[in-house]
């Protein structure tokens, strides 16, 4: 990053604090934010009047644990409108989006590689996080490069009053979250999460395979009332994923490293009544390696990207109209896979260097009885060896019929300018990034929603059906897979293809909360297709999110206030994939014979998860209890993948059978969970 974005960024926080230092401060606005920060409904998961989506903080502890721990992004695939993945991958395929058009961000710093390895953990410790908000239909104008979803993720906020240490003691990981007032306007807030590694060797049951696998997540934050000043609010976030494997049956090794790094410093003013200020820089990083040696033959593949950022942003609240504008820009290096093989020469890596800005504004008008209209624009500008600029217009209408009956539409059209390749259908961190070029433009989506919300039974039942379509435009498919990669010989240049696509469908959710019981059952309905010149002869094909049912169930039962008592239930159709139908000799070697493009589908996947816990009666602890889990109670087997084992019988005749491989079936866990 040059000297000059670094000043740029300095100034766009730092000037505003002479103007916001001679104001009064408005101590009424801390409060109310306080009382907001805590989560106090009880459902697990509550739609909004536009179909986004909030998670309960408080909820995550009493579902079933996996291998000792919940986590909260994993929860989000319990959600209408978020596609279940095969075992091994938590990535988030929303609306028929693939993984790289969802955006995750962290106190509005994007986090890039959002998984642990196989998809186990989120890289997130959820004792550090205060919420969680889904946006997929009525998407803010201050998000933007996000073609099919932005994830809100937001850690604390507040000044705790008094010290406080919460933590889970599992069979795979542990993890800590400190909350300390140093005074009544000063707080830091650490945390840290940290695996086993035996335990997870023998949950991958590799007999032939000697592995060495870890993970970590660490977080600290400070929260400090500057007085006049406002208030500022700094987080870092660091995670890694450390494996290394030898497989002494085909003389082989490797390792595969990755981490995540970010901080935001973010200053929040009352400038006066109903005008605040909210002034933000922050950075992210992402760095993943893979080095392997087969037969005494080495690969290494390296890639990452680095982004630095800034965001000011006011909000006016006049009466029945808020109002927030602001401008946004980032500086990003990307570092595209760079594969160094038996075949290849060590040559310096391509960065690519791009700039993004943005200025948005957006109006919400709660108009007469209850009417709301929320419309905004995002005029976004990205510039590398290219220019491009577009408008982001964005339009929600929500109508009251009752007081327990409302209607929705909305209308987004979203620009992706980073893309995200992928090479496999698993949390394994060799996807890589790369910016927009004239051979890969920017992505773009045009996102129509309608929905209805009703509730009954003094709104202890609730339920919601929307509809959306989506319309794609350059979206990417890389064709290729990373055994053909690390041959050394595959350029992603020339593997790289852009099309258009489309997704449409139907979600559903019921729930019912009272203070015994929290049921909630979701179901989607769904097509994802994409369409490019050169796969498939050019015909339309499922796109790899593609799932036409995903149907689950949450329950959550609390007979006394001792016990509490939760099930999960998940079920969805299978990935797509491209099967291998026939095979031939040539050049004295087998080449295998494709059906048609996705023409193919894994096995349906489906798993129940039981979970009970015991709340512990201490004198010294807020919170003490006791959970034990089972997941995927009737060991159901669910493919991550399969292999073709070609075979000649006696006659000389060659065979070609599916092999389907797992990664765990059933896992039971117990875990202490615990607060003070």
């Amino acid at each position: 990053m040059t000297i000059r974005h670094t000043i740029t960024l300095l100034l766009l926080w730092i000037l505003p604090l002479g103007l916001y230092a001679q104001q009064d401060s408005v101590e009424r606005h801390y409060k109310v934010e306080d009382v907001v920060v805590s989560v106090h409904q009880k459902a697990i998961s509550t739609p909004d009047q536009t179909g986004n989506i909030s998670i309960s903080m408080d909820a995550l502890k009493s579902l079933p644990h996996f291998a000792g721990a919940v986590d909260i992004v994993r929860l989000l695939q319990y959600t209408p409108g978020v596609a279940a993945t095969p075992e091994g991958n938590t990535a988030l395929y929303v609306r028929g989006g693939d993984t790289g058009q969802s955006r995750l961000y962290v106190n509005g710093a994007p986090l890039f590689a959002p998984s642990h390895l196989l998809g186990f953990f989120s890289a997130l410790n959820s004792a550090h996080l205060s919420g969680l908000t889904l946006y997929k239909s009525g998407i803010p104008a201050m998000y933007g490069s996000a073609t099919s979803s932005v994830t809100d993720i937001r850690t604390h906020s507040y000044i705790p009053r008094r010290f406080s240490i919460e933590g889970n003691i599992g069979l795979i990981e542990s993890d800590l979250a400190i909350q300390i007032p140093t005074n009544e306007r000063f707080a830091l807030f650490l945390s840290a999460r940290h695996s086993y590694l035996a335990v997870l060797s023998k949950i991958l049951n590799l007999d032939k395979a000697t592995l060495k696998y870890e993970f970590g997540d660490y977080g600290v934050g400070m929260v400090g009332d500057l007085g006049r000043a406002g208030r500022l609010v700094v987080n870092t976030h660091f995670n890694n994923d450390a494996l290394r494997a030898n497989v002494n049956t085909y003389n082989s090794n490797g390792n595969l490293k990755w981490w995540n790094a970010l901080g935001t410093i973010a200053l929040e003013s009352e400038v006066s009544e109903g005008v605040a200020l909210k002034n933000m820089v922050y950075t992210s990083h992402y760095t993943n390696h893979l080095g392997i040696s087969i037969t005494n033959k080495l690969f290494d593949v390296t890639a990452g990207v680095k982004a630095y950022g800034a965001t000011s942003m006011a909000t006016i609240d006049l009466n029945k109209i808020d109002i927030s504008t602001g401008i946004n820009y980032e500086y990003r290096r990307v570092v595209p896979q760079n594969i160094v093989g038996p075949t290849t020469t060590k040559s310096p890596q391509t960065l690519e260097r791009s700039s993004e800005g943005a200025i948005f504004a957006e109006a919400k008008w709660e108009a007469l009885s209850n009417l709301v209209i929320d419309g905004g624009v995002r005029l976004s500008l990205f510039a590398n060896n290219k220019t491009w600029c577009y408008a982001e217009p964005r339009l929600m209408i929500s109508v009251p019929i009752s007081s327990r009956l409302r209607f929705w539409a909305s209308y987004n059209q979203l620009v992706q300018y980073l893309h995200l390749v992928p090479q496999s259908n698993m949390s394994f961190a060799t996807d890589f990034y790369i910016s927009s070029s004239e051979a890969t433009p920017p992505q773009l989506s045009h996102n129509l929603s309608l929905g209805y919300n009703q509730s009954a039974l003094d709104e202890r039942l609730n339920w919601t059906v929307e509809l959306y379509y989506r319309q794609l435009q350059n979206v990417i498919e890389y064709d290729s897979q990373i055994l053909e990669v690390l041959s050394g010989n595959a350029d992603h240049h020339t593997l790289l293809y852009t099309g258009k696509g489309e997704s449409y469908g139907a979600e559903f959710s019921l729930n019912y909360s009272d203070s015994h019981f929290d049921l909630q059952l979701n179901y989607t309905l769904s097509k994802s297709l994409r369409q490019f010149d050169q796969i498939n002869h050019g015909r339309p094909f499922y796109a790899n999110s593609d799932r036409r049912h995903n149907l689950s169930l949450l329950g959550v039962w609390k007979p006394s206030p001792r016990w509490t008592l939760s099930a999960t239930f998940i079920y969805a159709t299978g990935a797509p994939y491209t099967a291998t139908v026939g095979t031939y000799i040539g050049a004295n070697a087998l080449i295998p014979q494709y059906g048609a493009y996705n023409g193919d589908r894994l096995p349906d996947l489906h798993h129940l998860d039981l979970s009970a816990t015991l709340w512990l009666k201490s004198k010294h602890l807020e919170d003490s209890g006791i959970n034990i889990s089972i997941y995927n109670v009737y060991a159901r087997k669910n493919p991550i993948m399969l292999s073709w084992n070609v075979y000649a019988d006696s006659q000389g005749d060659i065979h070609i059978e599916e092999k389907y491989h797992t990664i765990y079936t059933i896992i039971p866990s117990i875990s202490w969970t615990f607060k003070f």
